[in-house]
């Protein structure tokens, strides 16, 4: 099911195969399989299953009283035969016996050996044929790869290994239907793109995002190898629905499956550290290259160009094995505003620390690592140990020879944090300038060498795609600031067992492997460019090289925000100083120790303040830059009026949903109101009540509405709920009481009118429906459910009640079901959507939270009810004003506990 993708670069060794349910040819089945040179019809693929006996519907698949064949055979012969029948039918030589290996009598498997041979003869017969059978054919092809993608992804995958899929067949079977359909499905992209063949709305050029979903065969295998249950979370979302992305890596088998103990990580959080404790071990040491074997970098070979390891002295034995810095003399040459640099001579083993002012030779590099590996600080001393400083020279030695073809016998100056940031108590003042210094660092240096031991003990592997692919999955890529440090960095070496890898040279050969229409495996590992801002970091670096700012523009905050959602730090209130040192804002806010313990609601107070202050810095310049989508991203928001549509988090580890919502073209600029919240542009839906009383409008499980008065066109919207939870220090609901937990504002049935106290429960007329984009198109697409404060100056202030998700009812029988129910009156169907213009101007905000600062006491407001306070009184928010007027700092406290003891 996978011989395609053999080649010399890519060895697959899947050890499982696909059996041969069912020959097409054969009677029994009750219909013939097309011959060679056989032009197909729609019509074929879409009532084949009817014609076997089975019943397909959108749900789900079921055997008629005439169905004779077992579900295996159906499916196979369906999704596997039929659509190459669609695909390759009309070449004269089409065989399906070309997909089937072994004997014809006994166990036979499928096998796609001929399939490249097939692809090829199918370009060239597009590029000879006319126009219009050209246009006829393609889009009889989008159309069948497009409903059988929609079957397989639907009711064959899975999202993770421990759960079943709705149709219960082979899940080896499953994988071949994945592998082959995206095959083909990158196939038509790449024709299409060849024959410049362009139809809006009927054929589709996006090659990243074809995925048929994952299989579970493949989910168990990575389960049962070991690997971190937050790396597969991460590769699913970064692969976008693409088995083949998976298969490829489980089969070169890289070092992030094998090792660690990750039998305690989730999804959203890796949990190897948390066992090292647990078990009594310690957490990371420092890195001993002396202690490495050959599955470590060397920079010689052995006769066969096998890597060799260094025969160098145990520095554990040497008691001048670990030189320190003078941090004094660190602090000094950081306060005259200088940088600090190193050298060092490996024949005398003596580290220097040279001063970098103005009129210094800029020729230095750069080491970045992951500070888990050992190379960093493990104590409040700026070392590191010699025989890391020896292995540092040689790699200076060998990225030399790589740049200038020759070897140089000068030691190459050298920075890294390990060194140059000091880490003493008394030297804090001088960190945070360190630390501010970092962008003109980065900018101004030759190149960085990428250190990362997974990669380190690993071979790069041939061609494009193995290295490509081991980068994206080694921990480097999953650091906050490691990203900051690859999009400043001039030029990027990745340092693996067997080279020195620039990622020039990398990238040289992408667009050669990437041509071929039998594999899409360059692009899928090409995902590691993304994840640096591989498209737009030339240009991003040459404006802060010449001291000329980012430009401010929006797509370049959303390719930022993609590049970071994966990543992590240990240090939660890092996140903006990161993101701030990246984009050279004034750090000096944000490298402000924070005054919490970490872990405490107070401690998140102050992140949370920071990412205000972050947004706040955004909206203030001349072309407010923040991404329109972003109100549409999942996860935990902020709680500070005008910020409640923001993510508190940038370090969101969510896949990213259909459609992406950073990148739809933008429908016009954004402005930030702090008091009322960011100011975009989408189309939407307002929902009115026709119906002859108030009713609240509550979400079950889903709703339908029409968009005219014909009834023909129904949309269905349902809760957006995250199946899985966020990590621990981005949970909103910690920093609530239980009764006043955001994500708890919906009682059992879901009511969104919850939000809200009963005398001012919405109807249907005060709500609204944001989405993304119009049409919608896709299966499902992100919304927006939100309330409407008010319509003033052309626009609509809104409130979020919840994220949803919302598709075209596409279902006849569930059109008119609804329809029926509508023209009953049927008080559930009696809500009527107004389509509202792709330039419709909303204001929106979060959900009004209740706030025990802003509720009367017992003694000044008793309730009327069990329901909540009495009105007639001076509100609480009057009375907290009027009392901080007074400066009354003792009554204030007073108030606010007897809020505490009321709200308790």
């Amino acid at each position: 099911m996978y011989e395609h993708l053999r080649d010399e670069n890519n060895d697959f060794t899947f050890p499982d195969k696909v059996i041969l349910y069912c020959r097409p040819s054969e009677p029994s089945l009750g219909v013939q399989h097309s011959k060679g040179c056989e032009e197909r019809k729609l019509s074929d693929f879409f009532n084949l299953p009817e014609k076997l006996g089975w019943n397909i519907q959108e749900n789900g698949i079921k055997l008629t009283e005439r169905g004779y064949a077992g579900i295996n055979d159906v499916i196979q012969r369906w999704l596997y035969f039929e659509v190459l029948a669609q695909v390759f039918g009309h070449l004269p030589d089409y065989k399906w016996e070309d997909f089937v290996n072994g004997p014809s009598s006994g166990m036979e498997y499928i096998t796609t050996s001929y399939l490249p041979k097939y692809l090829e003869k199918w370009l060239d017969s597009e590029k000879k044929s006319n126009a219009n059978e050209r246009k006829s054919r393609l889009i009889r092809i989008q159309q069948v790869l497009d409903k059988a993608r929609f079957y397989v992804s639907r009711h064959c995958a899975v999202p993770s290994g421990k759960e079943k899929p709705t149709w219960e067949i082979d899940d080896a079977l499953a994988l071949s239907l994945m592998i082959l359909g995206e095959t083909l499905t990158r196939a038509l992209s790449l024709i299409q793109r060849k024959l410049r063949f362009r139809i809006e709305g009927w054929c589709s050029n996006d090659i990243r995002s074809q995925g048929w979903g994952y299989s579970k065969l493949i989910l168990q295998k990575l389960d049962d190898d070991g690997w971190c249950a937050k790396a597969i979370h991460m590769l699913q979302a970064l692969l976008r629905g693409n088995s083949i992305g998976l298969v490829y890596l489980f089969t070169i088998r890289t070092s992030g499956s094998k090792g660690p103990d990750h039998s305690q990580c989730t999804a959203t959080e890796c949990k190897e550290m948390d066992i090292r404790k647990i078990h009594g071990r310690p957490g990371p040491t420092q890195y001993h290259y002396c202690e490495s074997t050959a599955s470590d970098f060397c920079s010689e070979a052995d006769s066969t160009g096998r890597a060799q390891a260094q025969k160098l002295p145990k520095c554990k034995t040497d008691a001048d094995a670990r030189p320190s810095i003078d941090g004094g003399g660190l602090a000094a040459i950081i306060n005259r505003g200088n940088i600090p640099l190193f050298k060092y001579h490996r024949g005398d083993r003596i580290l220097e620390m040279k001063e970098m002012d103005q009129s210094f030779d800029k020729s230095y590099a750069i080491f970045t690592h992951v500070w888990t590996d050992g190379f960093g600080r493990l104590d409040r001393e700026n070392r590191t140990n010699i025989c890391v400083l020896d292995m540092f020279s040689r790699m200076l030695e060998k990225a030399t020879v790589l740049r200038a073809g020759r070897q140089s016998t000068v030691p190459e100056l050298f920075w890294i944090d390990t060194l140059a940031i000091p880490v003493e108590p008394e030297y804090a003042t001088q960190r945070r300038k360190a630390i501010k210094q970092m962008h003109d660092i980065y900018t101004n240096a030759k190149y960085t060498i990428v250190l990362d031991l997974s990669l380190m003990r690993t071979p790069a592997g041939p061609g494009y795609s193995s290295p490509a692919m081991k980068i994206t999955m080694c921990r480097w890529m999953t650091r906050l600031w490691t990203l900051q440090e690859a999009v400043l960095s001039k030029n990027l070496y990745y340092c693996f067992n067997d080279r020195l890898y620039p990622m020039s040279q990398l990238e040289d050969m992408f667009l050669d492997e990437d041509s071929e229409l039998q594999s899409c495996i360059p692009s899928l590992a090409r995902t590691y460019y993304a994840g640096i801002l591989g498209e737009i970091r030339p240009k991003i670096y040459e404006e802060f090289r010449k001291n000329q700012g980012w430009t401010a523009q929006s797509e370049f905050l959303a390719l930022v925000w993609k590049a970071t959602q994966w990543r992590s730090t240990a240090h939660p209130e890092h996140e903006t100083l990161s993101l701030a040192t990246m984009l050279n804002l004034n750090t000096d806010h944000f490298a402000k120790p924070t005054k919490s313990e970490k872990g405490t609601e107070e401690y998140q107070q102050e992140c949370d303040n920071r990412m205000v202050e972050l947004l706040s810095r955004f909206a203030a310049m001349s072309s407010c830059p923040i991404p329109p989508g972003m109100i549409f991203l999942p996860g935990p928001r902020l709680s500070k009026k005008g910020y409640g549509w923001a993510p508190r988090s940038w370090l969101s580890s969510h896949e990213i949903d259909s459609p992406d919502p950073l990148s739809l073209p933008s429908q016009g600029s954004t402005r930030l109101s702090p008091t009322e919240g960011l100011e975009v542009q989408f189309p939407g839906f307002l929902l009115h009540d026709l119906g002859f009383e108030r009713k609240e409008f509550s979400m079950h499980e889903e709703i339908y509405f029409p968009t005219d008065s014909t009834l023909l066109e129904w949309y269905r919207v349902q809760p957006a709920q995250d199946t899985r939870q966020f990590p621990e220090h981005q949970r909103l609901s910690r920093h609530f009481s239980e009764d006043r937990r955001l994500s708890r504002h919906f009682p059992e049935d879901q009511r969104l009118s919850r939000h809200f106290p009963e005398d001012q429960r919405l109807s249907s007329h005060d709500l609204a429906i944001i989405v993304s984009r119009m049409p919608i198109v896709d299966l499902r697409e992100t919304a927006l459910f939100v309330a409407v404060k008010k319509n003033f100056g052309g626009i609509r202030y809104v409130e979020i009640l919840n994220r949803v998700w919302i598709s075209r009812a596409e279902d006849s029988e569930t059109v008119q079901k609804w329809s029926k129910k509508h023209r009953e009156g049927d008080p559930d169907a009696m809500s009527a959507g107004e389509r509202l213009l792709q330039t419709t101007k909303w204001c929106v905000d979060g959900p009004s939270h209740p706030d025990p600062e802003t509720t009367k006491t017992e003694e000044e407001a008793k309730p009327t009810d069990s329901k909540g306070p009495s009105i007639g009184h001076a509100s609480p928010d009057q009375e907290i004003k009027s009392l901080r007027r007074s400066q009354t700092a003792a009554a204030v406290q007073q108030f606010r506990s007897k809020l505490k003891k009321w709200w308790s």
